[in-house]
């Protein structure tokens, strides 16, 4: 029961390739996006972290980091990376660095502030 990683949440290989996927790692990711989402960081930097299950085999419990300079709604930004319209994007490196301490809160339930970075 170890907890999922940054990179287990960003990779199609993450999880085990899927394989060690628990119920509470998809509880996890939904707080895990709400709080990326809420960071100074992100916001000024005009992009969205955004829950994606990937169909098929491999990791289904992804979040991809898409550009958003217009405030589109996630299902719109998943619609136009789908689509081949856009690509991901990194995290800045400010808020890349609590990515370990957010995760880490998640999955203790216990995300709950919101972070000036």
């Amino acid at each position: 029961m170890a907890l999922g990683t940054w990179d287990d949440f960003t990779s199609t290989w993450g999880f085990n390739d899927g394989g060690s996927i628990e119920r509470r790692d998809y509880e996890a990711r939904a707080l895990i996006v709400t709080e990326l989402n809420d960071t100074t960081g992100v916001k000024a930097a005009r992009i969205r972290a955004v829950e994606y299950d990937r169909p098929g085999m491999h990791n289904a419990c992804l979040i991809l980091v898409l550009p958003n300079p217009n405030g589109k709604s996630d299902p719109e930004l998943l619609t136009a990376w789908r689509a081949g319209n856009l690509e991901t994007v990194e995290l800045p490196e400010s808020v890349l660095n609590l990515t370990d301490e957010i995760i880490a809160e998640a999955y203790e339930g216990d995300v709950h502030d919101t972070r000036s970075d």
